[in-house]
């Protein structure tokens, strides 16, 4: 896997990253720590605390909340050995308050990114996950997923669909 500007997602979220019934999640600092554990527990990273500082640093510097129940909190730092996302469903949601704001969070994205990867690097994965996240249709099929392999059945044909859109526009 090449950490650049076209990495996907598909290539950096793990069966071990992904939990569909988040259950005693009630806030925004317990979903970043339990997600944050996951990473670890995966290997991705080699100081849990480092990376969830360095996502509370990220956090000060604007909200991750999205609207649409969505939040994308991540955070960029040596701590993260390879790049990495966890992602958490929750069905009754939970509280996810930033210093601008919030709501309620029933999907979350985890994203951690090692320091050796460039700030366009970075920055491309984050725009594509919030660009497919904007589709109804994409958010739909996480919510319908079952299974690990029915995440990665909608994550890569939701990557699919933004490289068509991409294409027809070039």
């Amino acid at each position: 896997m090449t950490e650049s500007q076209f990495l996907k997602i598909s290539e950096v979220i793990r069966p071990k990253t992904v939990d569909l019934n988040l259950k005693n999640i009630e806030n925004k600092d317990q979903a970043i720590h339990y997600l944050a554990g996951l990473l670890d527990d995966a290997g991705l990273i080699i100081d849990k605390q480092a990376y969830i500082d360095s996502v509370y640093d990220r956090e000060a510097m604007g909200p991750t909340y999205m609207e649409n129940f969505i939040a994308i909190p991540h955070g960029k730092c040596d701590a993260v050995k390879q790049a990495g996302i966890a992602f958490g469903r929750s069905e009754k949601g939970f509280d996810y308050q930033t210093a601008l704001g919030g709501g309620t969070v029933k999907l979350v994205f985890l994203l951690a990114i090692p320091n050796r990867m460039s700030g366009d690097a970075y920055m491309a994965v984050l725009a594509r996950l919030a660009r497919l996240l904007v589709h109804e249709e994409f958010r739909g099929d996480l919510y319908a997923a079952e299974t690990y392999d029915d995440v990665m059945i909608a994550i890569v044909n939701g990557e699919n669909l933004l490289e068509d859109l991409s294409e027809s526009k070039s």
